[in-house]
């Protein structure tokens, strides 16, 4: 799923402001899409221009064509609704993740830096959703700071699913606490990163418990996460999917919707409700 952008046609853009990271997705066929992400503080930084008519993207800084069409979510839509075409992230990852897999019946998973969401998508069509945005607990930026913590790189803590250690308190601030308390009983490194990325797991679990469906399609930046999919797979009560882009799927779901027509419009039945 790549494709170079080429200059003599109109580029559709779709693009997700995350808490981490900026993703694009951009495609000029509809078929071959290409993809591309930015730490958000460097994009709003240097690529995001303020000025009294408004807030504009440097997109010659970007080395990117402007685009024909951009739609866009995530935690900076506000800045340009009314200006731009925005949707929701439930939308977004709704689509992206129907295009991924070609389901019509599933459970969605979505694990970012800083919330979770969970879609219940029944006959192609969203049926409930949850979102958990108020703890950072069981999130990308929890992870990282527990594996900054634990001294461990990246590859080496997300690799890490042996004999985890129970992991009670997944509160983002006392997190460290626990960990400590474990270090001094003697625990292994291994075992408390292990715990950690169950014990992520078993928050997403119990918040997708109530959805009737034995599909789970994974997505977000924790996606990435071999251990946290292994957790979701080891409870048994899942087949676990993750698409070939979990990272970009909302950016994605907002790419399709700059394809399907000239002028996107809110009209999603399941948006009224967040």
């Amino acid at each position: 799923m790549s494709c170079a952008v080429k200059t003599d046609q109109p580029l559709l853009m779709g693009l997700d402001f995350g808490s981490r990271f900026v993703k694009m997705a951009m495609t000029q066929d509809g078929r071959g899409f290409s993809y591309k992400k930015m730490d958000s503080l460097i994009f709003y930084r240097d690529y995001v221009q303020h000025t009294a008519a408004g807030v504009h993207f440097d997109w010659p800084r970007l080395k990117l064509p402007k685009p024909a069409r951009l739609v866009v979510t995530g935690y900076g839509k506000h800045l340009f609704q009314g200006v731009l075409p925005t949707i929701t992230e439930i939308r977004a990852h709704y689509q992206g993740a129907c295009f991924q897999t070609k389901l019509r019946h599933f459970i969605l998973l979505e694990i970012g830096g800083q919330d979770t969401k969970a879609l219940y998508v029944k006959d192609g069509r969203v049926f409930d959703f949850l979102t958990n945005d108020k703890c950072a607990a069981g999130t990308g930026r929890y992870l990282e700071n527990m594996a900054r913590f634990l001294k461990m790189s990246w590859q080496e803590f997300t690799g890490t699913t042996a004999e985890p250690v129970t992991i009670s308190n997944t509160c983002a601030i006392f997190g460290e606490t626990e960990l400590i308390s474990h270090l001094l009983d003697g625990v292994p490194i291994a075992r408390l990163a292990a715990g950690v990325n169950d014990s992520v797991s078993r928050r997403a679990l119990q918040m997708i418990r109530r959805f009737p469906c034995p599909t789970l399609v994974f997505v977000g930046g924790v996606a990435r996460n071999q251990a946290v999919v292994a957790g979701l797979r080891r409870s048994g009560r899942y087949t676990v999917l993750v698409p070939a882009q979990p990272q970009y799927n909302g950016a994605l779901g907002c790419c399709l919707e700059a394809l399907s027509e000239p002028n996107p419009t809110r009209s999603f039945a399941s948006e009224e409700q967040e």
